[in-house]
């Protein structure tokens, strides 16, 4: 007995207790045996009383109701009923004389949350107490972690927000400068002006381009329309790779490209989504690979389904999954913003796209792209496999 008065009292010390009993006598009584055990404590002799203590009390500070059920005019179940229409998560004790079954689904249906019998039992009055004290504290806590939740939630979204107006600001200030140097990069290739420097120039322009690209594509990917076209992947690719031609021996690299049969299907796609593809594996294969290496491209047909696949060596990817979470980098010695293979994966998610990764010492780091769905198969063609 005396674990369970301590622990009703560390239960019950923050709380208020409204004891409701039209006998004024057993009022007094249960006054007596509980106010001692909580902050404050109230006798109500009715329900028209008990309301008003309780739209009073409960305001501020939780306050639980112990009711008989018998109150005259009106019952305890009325008052539960109430009490609990007007909160749903206020608690009551209900005392009943009767065991009566027809008062006791009545009490349950109007949300009765526990039932002790008169004459009253103090160990099963103490632990019905206590059983609902700690419904209160959970109740409590499921609101402060809900409350935390909405703040995380609205924290969020603020962060969604400025994340986008960043993206829009920093297109906007990439755009013109951008322009600037890609323009005055091919008047001096018009003059027949190349060198080292100028290379450079232009690797690192083209770098900025991509980056530029992928805010680009992020800000407008819900709100262009999304055009597909029969691709020739073949030139499609190699149009990209002599892009990258450039970024690649600047820093020591070579670009080779495998076609893997004479003819492929058309690939009914986006070219914007296809160039981000693209440009992105590439783009992360020249900026983690060893140097001097090749990175190859490879084209081909898997189970009757075209496929391009971009292997380097360089070292091992150690998080396959995080790697396409939006602003993760695998290496923080690394430059750019973590967003390439977050498109890539928003990508191959919308386009039922497989992507197969293999990274491993021995043949390097592939990043393979399967499309299921995009290819039309007019003609008939080998199915080969690139493992």
């Amino acid at each position: 007995m005396d674990l369970v008065i301590t622990l009703l009292k560390e239960l019950s010390a923050d709380k208020k207790l409204l004891i409701v009993e039209d006998d004024a006598d057993i009022a007094q009584s249960l006054y007596r045996l509980l106010s001692s055990f909580f902050k404050k404590s109230f006798i109500a002799l009715n329900v028209s009383e008990a309301i008003e203590i309780f739209e009073i009390e409960s305001k501020n500070s939780t306050l639980l109701i112990l009711t008989d059920i018998n109150l005259g005019n009106k019952s305890g179940i009325d008052l539960t009923c109430y009490v609990k229409k007007a909160n749903p998560l206020q608690r009551v004790i209900a005392i009943s004389a009767t065991d009566n079954r027809a008062i006791f689904i009545d009490s349950i249906e109007c949300g009765v949350d526990k039932f002790v019998l008169k004459p009253i039992d103090m160990q099963k009055l103490f632990e019905a107490l206590i059983s609902v004290l700690k419904k209160i504290d959970y109740d409590q806590e499921l609101q402060k972690s809900r409350k935390l939740l909405e703040e995380s939630k609205e924290y969020a979204l603020k962060l969604l927000k400025e994340q986008d107006q960043f993206l829009k600001n920093a297109i906007h200030e990439i755009h013109t400068p951008l322009a600037v140097i890609i323009t005055n990069i091919d008047l001096l290739r018009m003059s027949e002006i190349d060198n080292e420097f100028l290379n450079a120039i232009e690797a690192g322009s083209y770098i900025i381009q991509n980056s530029y690209e992928d805010m680009t594509y992020l800000m407008k990917s819900n709100k262009v329309a999304d055009v597909k076209t029969n691709i020739d992947i073949v030139d499609f690719i190699s149009k990209r790779k002599k892009y990258f031609n450039c970024i690649a021996e600047v820093n020591n690299l070579s670009i080779s490209m495998f076609i893997g049969q004479p003819n492929f299907p058309m690939l009914y796609f986006s070219e914007l989504k296809l160039t981000r593809l693209i440009d992105n594996t590439l783009s992360n294969a020249i900026k983690y690979s060893y140097r001097p290496s090749e990175i190859n491209i490879t084209i081909g047909m898997y189970e009757n389904k075209l496929f391009f696949e971009i292997r380097n060596h360089g070292p091992i990817i150690q998080n396959k999954k995080d790697i396409f979470k939006r602003f993760y980098r695998e290496s923080e010695h690394k430059g750019g913003y973590g967003l390439g293979l977050s498109i890539v994966a928003q990508i191959c998610e919308e386009e039922n796209i497989d992507i197969k990764i293999l990274s491993n010492k021995t043949r390097g780091t592939s990043f393979k792209y399967i499309f299921n769905i995009a290819t039309n198969l007019q003609q008939t063609l080998s199915t080969i496999s690139v493992e």
